[in-house]
């Protein structure tokens, strides 16, 4: 059984028409109005318990990703600053063991 695709509608809506806000108070009564509001209410209250959760997982998620950062950085810093003072000190020693030859 092959299936035949119906051409597409010619008049498809969208979401980018205009809507005038002065209509809207003529299509919704203050009865609606409330009755709207009751019900955004009733759900942004049960989100919020999701939302706060999902707020505080992009917080802990940012706040590990910059003390990592940080953290990258001074331990490159330390890195630099151990490796510049190890070679110092191998330096003078090679340097202090020379005078002491030379003073034999």
């Amino acid at each position: 059984m092959s299936h035949v695709p119906r051409p597409a509608p010619r008049f498809v809506p969208t979401l980018t028409e205009v809507v005038d806000p002065a209509t809207l108070g003529r299509l919704i009564s203050k009865t609606q109005v409330d009755e709207v509001q009751t019900v955004v209410d009733l759900v942004l209250r049960q989100m919020e318990p999701v939302f706060e959760r999902r707020l505080e997982e992009e917080f802990n998620q940012l706040v590990r990703a910059t003390v990592a950062n940080q953290w990258a950085d001074l331990r490159a810093r330390l890195q630099d600053e151990m490796v510049m003072f190890v070679q110092q000190a191998v330096a003078d020693a090679l340097a202090e063991q020379s005078r002491q030859q030379v003073t034999k």
